[in-house]
């Protein structure tokens, strides 16, 4: 589990004893840190069903693609398309509104 509270920055000792070595550990929090401090950072996707969105149906086709048994343009339609399927279920405004609400916009 990444560490995404302040203090899980602040004291290495834990991620120490979970077996990495002081130096391990300061680069590894500060990358972390470093992208969360970024003006580029991307928020989790929080909206219903994003498991599926993230590991059931992105997973399979980017380890295809990275094994090399498909071109990053498959990839990208079977993404796509699976993705479009999925939110069509969802329904397309209640989704968009689960997104716009996670990032603060509808208050």
């Amino acid at each position: 589990m990444n560490p995404y509270r302040l203090s899980q920055f602040s004291d290495s000792q834990n991620w120490i004893a979970a077996g990495m070595t002081p130096a391990v550990a300061s680069t590894y929090l500060g990358a972390i840190g470093a992208s969360l401090n970024s003006p580029n950072v991307v928020l989790d996707l929080t909206i219903p069903r994003n498991y599926n969105y993230q590991r059931e149906l992105l997973d399979a086709p980017v380890s295809d693609f990275l094994a090399g048994k498909i071109s990053r343009d498959e990839a990208m339609v079977m993404i796509t398309q699976e993705w479009e399927t999925l939110t069509n279920e969802m329904g397309r405004d209640s989704q968009k509104a689960f997104y716009r609400k996670s990032l603060g916009l509808d208050r």
